[in-house]
């Protein structure tokens, strides 16, 4: 970028903030200029002209550095946490992990490295049935799925089920098999 270009780069933002600052500041009019009495007013409220006379909500200026909401209260680490197990024991308590539901006919999950027919059985009990469903799962649904597995917690992540699902879901066999070997 030369010179040139970056001057003009410059005044166009310098530009930008200013119409910000007027949009915020100096549309009210300036202190006071609603309170004075200008004398076009009856006792009634109303100008020369017969129309009732109509005050401007004061304007808003945000300030940086100003007092926050005493009723928002911050959250330690520890009440989040907190926050996600109690979560997790509600969903637990249901039976069944809160994921999105498998729609359209169930996929042969198998096929997944690490899949064999115990846990295939499981995941089907637990609503999950295709290869597009875990390919969408976020590292929360894994949070939320795999204390359901029992003694096969953690084969989620360690035999990434997720991006070989994301493979399937796709029908790239070439690249499944390259990056996880044959089906």
């Amino acid at each position: 970028m030369d010179g040139q270009q970056l001057f003009f780069l410059i005044a166009a933002l310098v530009i930008v903030a200013m119409i910000v600052l007027w949009a915020l500041v100096g549309r009210s009019g300036g202190a006071g200029h609603h309170d004075a009495d200008h004398g076009d007013h009856d006792h009634h409220g109303h100008d020369d002209h017969g129309h009732a006379a109509v005050e401007a909500p004061p304007a808003f200026v945000p300030t940086i550095g100003g007092a926050l909401d005493p009723t928002v209260t911050t959250l330690s680490t520890a009440d989040v946490d907190a926050q996600i197990a109690a979560q997790a024991a509600e969903a637990q308590a249901s039976g069944k992990p809160r994921i999105a539901a498998a729609v359209g006919e169930p996929d042969d999950l198998r096929k997944i490295k690490g899949i064999g027919p115990k846990l295939n059985t499981l995941l089907g009990e637990l609503g999950i049935a295709r290869y597009d469903q875990i390919a969408a799962w976020t590292p929360a649904d894994v949070a939320e799925i795999d204390p359901y597995l029992g003694t096969f917690k953690g084969r989620i992540g360690r035999d990434a089920w997720v991006e070989q699902a994301g493979f399937l879901a796709r029908g790239d066999i070439a690249g499944f098999e390259a990056k996880f070997g044959k089906l």
